[in-house]
Parts: C-alpha cells; sequence; structure tokens
C-alpha cells in the first residue's frame, strides 16, 4: 500500500485502509473506484488516503496499535469529553476499557517502525491527536522500561491532556493565523483548566493529572504555566511533551499544513536538551520510520519511488521501489537499497509540496 493524495486517485487504485467520520465508518477497507470521492473527502479535510495499486503491491504499513482498537478509542474519548461538555463529570468507566485496549496493543508489538499516518477528518483531530499522542507516549515508556501499570496511568494523562480545552472559547482555539499576544496567554489557560477538571475524578491518579497541567512546560524553563526547569518535572510530562509535539507537527492544523516526518524529528533533534528530553527524544526517533513505508520520495538520481521497506540501523536510508524518472515517465519497476547506493539520497517526499513535484501524478 502507499499514502496518495486525494487529488490523484486513479480508476485502479483500491482503499487500503478504512476511513472514519466522527467515528462512522464512510469508506471500507476494500473500496474501489476512489477517485469518484474526492471531493467529498477534500471537504471533510481529508488530504491522504492509503490505497493498493500495482505500484505500491506487497508494501506493508504498520502502525503501533490495530485500527479497531484506534477507532474505538476516539469513540470513547469522545463520548467522554462530550458528557465532561454537557454536566462538567467525567465518567472513566467506558474510556478506562479503551486505554487497557492501547496499552495491551503497545505491549504486544516488537521491533516495529511505525510508518502509519492517522488518516482523520478536521473535525476529528482534537481526538485523533489525543489517542496518536498517547501511542507515542506509550512507545517512549514502553522504550524505558516502565511495567503495564506504569503505562496505563501514562495513557490516562496522555490520552486527557488537552481536556481543558474544552473550556477554550472555540473561536480563539480554531483561529486560522497567528494568534496575537492576548490571545496566546488565554490559549494557555488549557493547562490548568484540564488539572482542575481532572482533580476532580477520584479514578484518576495524580500521576495522570499533572501531564494535563506540564505538558507545556520545557527543560529550560521556558514553557508554561509556571516556567518550571526540568528539575521540576515529572518523566511523564516530559514524554508527553515529547510526543505532543511531534503528532502536533505531523498532523494538519487550522493555521497550517502538517510536516513531513523528517522534518518534525529534525525539529524534535534541534529541541533536544534545551526545549525536550534528550533522551527522550531518542526513545522516540528510534521507533518511527523516518520515511514511512508507503511514502512517495524524490531520489538524486532522478528518479520518483516509493518506500517499500525501513533499514533500522540506517533511518534516514530505506529501500525504495521506484517507479518513475523525475519527469514523471513511468519507468519498469525496480528497488534501490539507499544502505548501500550511498551516493544516492532523497531529496523531498511529496508531503513537502514543492512545486516541482506537482509535475507528477503517480
Amino acid at each position: 500500500m502507499r499514502l496518495v493524495s486525494v487529488s490523484k486517485l486513479k480508476p485502479d487504485m483500491v482503499l487500503a485502509r478504512s476511513i472514519y467520520y466522527r467515528d462512522c465508518l464512510i469508506l471500507k477497507e476494500g473500496q474501489t473506484e476512489l477517485y469518484r470521492y474526492a471531493n467529498r473527502l477534500k471537504n471533510i479535510g481529508i488530504e491522504y488516503v492509503y490505497v493498493e495499486d500495482a505500484f505500491s503491491e506487497g508494501i506493508e504499513v504498520s502502525d503501533a496499535i490495530r485500527e479497531g482498537t484506534r477507532v474505538a478509542c476516539k469513540r470513547l474519548l469522545r463520548n467522554a469529553i462530550e458528557n465532561f461538555s454537557n454536566n462538567s463529570t467525567l465518567d472513566m468507566s467506558e474510556l478506562s476499557q479503551g486505554i487497557n485496549n492501547i496499552v495491551d496493543d503497545i505491549l504486544k508489538i516488537t521491533d516495529v517502525q511505525v510508518s502509519l499516518s492517522d488518516i482523520c477528518s478536521a473535525d476529528d483531530y482534537t481526538f485523533s491527536h489525543s489517542v496518536s499522542a498517547t501511542v507515542y507516549s506509550l512507545l517512549i515508556g514502553k522504550k524505558m522500561g516502565y511495567n503495564k501499570a506504569m503505562l496505563e496511568k501514562l495513557a490516562t494523562g496522555t490520552l486527557l491532556h488537552d481536556i481543558g480545552k474544552v473550556m477554550i472559547d472555540k473561536r480563539i482555539l480554531c483561529k486560522q493565523g497567528k494568534l496575537n499576544k492576548e490571545e496566546f496567554e488565554y490559549i494557555k489557560k488549557h493547562t490548568l483548566l484540564g488539572y482542575e477538571a481532572l482533580k476532580k475524578c477520584r479514578q484518576i491518579t495524580e500521576l495522570s493529572r499533572v501531564i494535563a497541567l506540564h505538558h507545556h512546560e520545557r527543560m529550560d524553563a521556558t514553557g508554561y504555566p509556571y516556567g518550571l526547569p526540568a528539575g521540576e518535572l515529572h518523566e511523564f510530562s516530559r514524554i508527553v511533551a515529547v510526543a505532543d509535539v511531534y503528532d502536533a507537527l505531523t498532523s494538519n492544523r487550522c493555521y497550517r499544513n502538517k510536516w513531513t516526518t523528517v522534518g518534525a524529528v529534525n525539529h524534535l533533534i534541534e529541541c533536544s536538551d534545551t526545549k525536550l528530553d534528550t533522551n527522550l527524544v531518542a526513545a522516540l526517533i528510534q521507533q518511527i520510520a523516518i520515511y514511512p513505508n508507503g511514502s512517495m520520495v524524490h531520489l538524486s538520481n532522478n528518479y520518483i519511488g516509493i518506500v517499500r521497506e525501513q533499514n533500522r540501523s540506517m533511518p534516514f536510508r530505506p529501500i525504495v521501489r521506484v517507479i518513475a524518472d523525475d519527469l514523471g515517465h513511468e519507468v519498469k519497476m525496480f528497488e534501490i537499497d539507499l544502505m548501500k547506493e550511498l551516493s544516492i539520497t532523497i531529496l523531498e517526499t511529496e508531503i513537502e509540496r514543492s512545486e516541482k513535484w506537482s509535475l507528477f501524478d503517480f
């Protein structure tokens, strides 16, 4: 399978991953004639989908959790947040089962580099972000040797880390463009509001609650709400800071398009030891694919290809299946292992959307 822009859907493409809108299945895996749905998908904010076609046959794209687990957890989180919005009470009875399922999935995986991007509509961003950030946090926590009980506490806090945004004015929260100083100061209040909301739920421990309060604090004391230094931040909060930044960068937002995986990873590295915990950044990077399987890339030898497989020891140099030249002419497919062909590099990915890339129609 591979990830393609909905604007480039073709008659021979078959949907490889089901698509959901507000927790409802709208297109099932195996759907044909996808191009007929392109405009509808764009209208709900879905820009890319996973497909199967002749170019991508046999390419596997791995996620850290099962599709059913991800979908169910988003639904349970939506229900919990909506109930909280209506009566200011957080019911953890059903959400706890979703948390257990995510933790169980994470504990079962072995030696995987996560490639899958969560395909979600614009309306689903809040819930998709919370679940994806939870997955990334758990990958870090597992790498750090946490037992199941600790992972469940970490997952609970991460899943609810942005609950304070429920009480923030949506006109400011979803504003397109840069916030002014007053608006940014107002947005910052979501950390305090979230922490106070979670304090009212006896099922949630202080270790989990503090994540809502401190996930925007930074190692050099430049974060908020208190500007605490690294020594005063629990490791949970430092883990979620990394996971939150990474998923936010690699997701479409109301005010900008998503970054590429490599761009987000480079940003995490640049922030290491100043803004973000170096060891925790390394723990996440080791478990995600820098150039994810199924992504389209432009190579320095003037070919276009699809990332087929990862080289775990050299994450910036995967195995690429070549499908076209850089003029957009289809070629007989062949594969290049960038770990063996060191003179060849990846110049850009489709998501970087350079003017030159617009020539290609694959």
